[in-house]
């Protein structure tokens, strides 16, 4: 009875660490994705997710040195691993292979691990994504 216990336990704790996120859905207006510029906060990331059909597409949006780009959660080389990357301070860090990269550092995409870059702009205090360009991401996730 214990061992039971014990085994249904360590299931319980991997399952449970094993999990991606749960992220806020993107702010999608019509066709765009729109986000308030004064939500971005320092150089910390912003995580959303757009559902797409079956498949829930997660991006993320950081300000640095005063520009904002955005991100898939998914690096070219593990996305088949679906498990995208983690804050730690002011880094990003791929949860597959723990290769960390400088959150100042993402707009250089040098690294085999790096963040898929998903192209934006900025317009007056929003910063506008076009949601066809998340959907084009589907693949990674």
């Amino acid at each position: 009875m214990r061992t039971t216990i014990i085994f249904l336990l360590t299931i319980l704790i991997l399952t449970s660490c094993a999990k991606k996120p749960i992220y806020p859905d993107a702010p999608v207006s019509g066709e765009l994705i729109i986000i308030d510029i004064k939500t971005l906060k320092g150089a910390s990331p912003v995580f959303y997710s757009l559902r797409h059909k079956d498949k829930k597409i997660d991006f993320f949006v950081v300000k640095t040195n005063g520009e904002v780009q955005s991100y898939f959660d998914a690096c070219a080389k593990c996305y088949p691993e679906r498990l995208g990357y983690r804050v730690d301070g002011q880094h990003v860090v791929c949860k597959k292979c723990d290769v960390r990269y400088s959150i100042e550092s993402l707009k250089t995409g040098i690294g085999s691990c790096y963040p898929i870059i998903l192209k934006g702009k900025t317009e007056g205090d929003k910063y506008i994504i076009d949601k066809k360009s998340v959907i084009e991401g589907e693949k990674y996730f």
